[in-house]
């Protein structure tokens, strides 16, 4: 999870597009947006500037890349000793229980062990060895986290955890419900293609988000009208890497052990909750085609399309959301 440098005086931009005022920032690693409706009468710099300083909090203590954040002394404390809770901790861990099980436990938020292996795998250019990931799957069970009122603790040494798998999907709902305490109806936040709306674009017309292909061309495959809405798209086709001429996905599946195989598959997923939209598009990469799409059919209020180098696998009513035109 990229940080975001808190020694600029401005680590943010704003420009217009049409009647839309724009912020941009960088956070997460990816390329982040809030874009605000001139229907609110808001002061966009004071409401920008508590955006920024949420996702900077938010970074800064569930990193695990920064060796002082609240994320990496818990998983320091591995086998050790329990770290303390603040309220805020506990909503975030609430998010990845959430994660945990809504995934039919395929997002596991205690996958650090797994993750950190491939990455050195990636570095070295060399797969590790069956016991080095036998090893590391051991030590992956979110179940043996032991969460109290106002403690964590990892019980055996060597556990780790790690928020990827969700934790900027959360922060999406909780940028927005910030806004909204903030006054704010008519908005869009999209942290990396992770997308939550609010309210309208322009007077009843809904925000527009395009869907790409898996191919990445430039036209996207469709055009998704959002209202209150969110869209996560989870997809291995532009992140995997090759290791003794065999390509892997970015995702690692704690079950096997192994990066996801499904290197061809994109699933996007709108939902009311952009957390519950990443975590079924993640799920559908873990699942395949066919599982994915009756995972999304099962779903209460949850549309979605599963795209791969062939034709695309759509959900039953995902089509009332699509329209034909090109995305603001």
């Amino acid at each position: 999870m990229g940080v975001l440098n808190p020694n600029l005086e401005k680590n943010y931009s704003f420009h217009n597009e049409r009647e839309i005022a724009v912020l941009s920032f960088r956070a997460f690693g990816t390329s982040c947006k809030v874009k605000y409706s001139a229907f609110d009468s808001i002061d966009y710099e004071f409401v920008s500037q508590q955006v920024i300083q949420w996702v900077q909090g938010f970074e800064q203590r569930y990193s695990r890349y920064l060796e002082n954040s609240w994320l990496s002394l818990v998983n320091a404390s591995a086998g050790v000793k329990p770290i303390s809770l603040t309220q805020e901790d506990i909503l975030t861990l609430r998010a990845g229980s959430f994660a945990y099980f809504q995934s039919n436990q395929t997002i596991d938020p205690s996958c650090l062990p797994l993750t950190a292996l491939w990455q050195k795998a990636k570095a070295k250019n060399q797969v590790p060895q069956e016991r080095e990931i036998s090893e590391a799957k051991e030590l992956v069970n979110w179940q043996n986290v032991q969460i109290s009122e106002d403690e964590i603790y990892l019980p055996f040494e060597g556990m780790g955890l790690d928020f990827g798998g969700f934790g900027k999907e959360f922060a999406v709902d909780q940028v927005s419900e910030k806004l909204r305490n903030l006054n704010c109806e008519n908005f869009l936040v999209d942290f990396g293609g992770d997308i939550f709306a609010s309210g309208f674009a322009s007077e009843g017309i809904s925000w527009k988000v395009g869907i790409e292909k898996p191919q990445g061309t430039d036209q996207p495959v469709f055009v998704a009208n959002l209202t209150n809405m969110s869209l996560a798209t989870s997809g291995n086709y532009r992140k995997f890497f090759d290791l003794n001429n065999k390509r892997y996905g970015h995702t690692i599946d704690h079950r096997t052990g192994y990066p996801t195989i499904h290197s061809e598959l994109s699933a996007s997923v709108i939902s009311p909750s952009c957390l519950k939209s990443g975590i079924i598009s993640t799920s559908c990469l873990m699942s395949g085609k066919q599982e994915g799409l009756r995972m999304i059919d099962s779903e209460w209020n949850v549309e979605g399309c599963i795209q791969s180098f062939d034709s695309p696998l759509l959900s039953n009513k995902f089509y009332r959301y699509i329209q034909n035109e090109n995305p603001t």
